[in-house]
């Protein structure tokens, strides 16, 4: 999981009417993910809720990156319960062209744990990404049904998915 450390100019916090509790805050977070320092290579995250498509794809497109381009992953986004970006992307690379249910459950079910822990009441947004990718083609197709389920069969709350490839992109599901 690739931690942004730009956590202190997310505005984020636990209660967004204005309380504090101590010890659940991401800032209490160690934010060293290797001996190279923080993986300061992801942009910074967005302080206001997604609100709509547009915002969704913007973030995932800056997030991706160049790796749009390259072979297919799954990315996820964690959000809080009021649709606000947690500190944290989970990028999953070299995955196949057709689900495996297996995977997208056991993707799920972890996705789930962290929610239940740090951000109760929140979701995924799913990033579908592949070199010819961008629309409803055979992984988007595949991948999205199968996460989809595992999300309901895991209790996770998906707030959206999206195609990405090299040259188009679009949200698929909102």
């Amino acid at each position: 999981m690739r931690i942004n450390p730009h956590h202190d100019d997310l505005g984020w916090d636990d209660d967004p009417d204005g309380g504090t509790s101590d010890g659940d805050d991401w800032a209490d977070v160690p934010w060293v993910v290797d001996g190279h320092g923080p993986d300061d290579d992801l942009p910074r995250l967005p302080r206001h809720a997604l609100q709509d498509p547009d915002d969704l794809l913007g973030l995932l497109l800056r997030l991706v990156g160049p790796e749009r381009a390259g072979p297919p992953a799954l990315w996820f986004v964690l959000l809080d319960a009021h649709d606000r970006c947690l500190p944290s992307v989970l990028p999953l690379a070299d995955v196949p062209m057709t689900a495996s249910p297996g995977v997208a459950a056991h993707v799920m079910h972890v996705l789930a744990s962290v929610l239940d822990r740090e951000a109760p009441g929140g979701a995924v947004v799913v990033g579908l990404v592949r070199a010819a990718g961008g629309d409803r083609g055979a992984f988007e197709t595949s991948w999205a049904p199968a996460l989809r389920d595992a999300a309901d069969e895991h209790g996770v709350r998906v707030r959206a998915m999206a195609a990405i490839g090299a040259s188009r992109a679009r949200v698929i599901e909102w």
